[in-house]
């Protein structure tokens, strides 16, 4: 199956000591795609075309993938030059040595392109315009120095999902986030971090196992992300 990246979440891990954080590897993992300005997005010729989306875990990344459903298509043949694309926060530097994000839109197919494993968990299917405006209305926090606990690379694919009407709080979308953020590589980066923080420290002390304390952080991460969502758009 090709997946294709759209604006969802990413999981990014700031080491406290030393701003390395997943996010940065965002920036290198790809092999520079061609970028996409939101205003060649909003106008793109495949902005009708149906899209399957996906979270999809890379590493320490969460994504919204979104590939391009053809078949059906009365415009099949046109919908097979549809490019995958992804939408999604990346780092980049700030002052005093500080981290930000930012967000943007990507022409990339992670099966073709990325030769890595990836996990893809499929939550709907929209057209590509519909997923453009998802994007350009999302908050993403780029304003705010990056925070474990309050301003990740997540933010923007959780509120993304929120303007496609779907629950980041999905019992499915945690646990399949959570599990694939256990594994080894992305695991000792958040179980690193969290050691920094009080309230990690008290995870920690909680629910002692290293994967129930990932799944607790990445619960509460969404939820606190969804309440915040809410208050903003009341």
């Amino acid at each position: 199956m090709k997946f294709l990246v759209s604006a969802f979440t990413i999981f990014a891990v700031n080491i406290a000591r030393e701003p390395v954080n997943a996010c940065e590897g965002c920036n290198g993992v790809y092999p520079d795609p061609p970028r996409l300005a939101l205003s060649e997005a909003v106008s793109h010729e495949c902005a009708g075309e149906l899209y399957d989306l996906s979270v999809v875990v890379h590493g320490a990344h969460i994504l919204l993938s979104a590939e391009p459903k053809c078949e059906g298509s009365l415009r099949s043949n046109e919908c097979q030059e549809c490019p995958s694309l992804i939408f999604h926060d990346i780092s980049s530097p700030a002052k005093g040595g500080e981290v930000s994000i930012e967000r943007a839109i990507h022409e990339f197919d992670l099966n073709e392109d990325l030769t890595e494993d990836h996990e893809g968990l499929v939550l709907g299917t929209f057209n590509l315009g519909t997923l453009v405006k998802a994007y350009d209305d999302a908050s993403d926090g780029a304003s705010k120095r990056y925070n474990l606990f309050t301003n990740n690379c997540a933010g923007l694919p959780i509120n993304m999902g929120l303007n496609l009407g779907l629950d980041p709080t999905d019992r499915k979308i945690v646990s399949f986030v959570s599990h694939n953020l256990s594994k080894k590589a992305p695991s000792s980066l958040i179980m690193d971090e969290l050691t920094n923080h009080e309230a990690g420290m008290a995870m920690i002390e909680t629910h002692g196992k290293e994967g129930a304390v990932i799944e607790a952080y990445v619960s509460t991460y969404i939820n606190d992300s969804v309440r915040t969502h809410n208050f903003n758009t009341m």
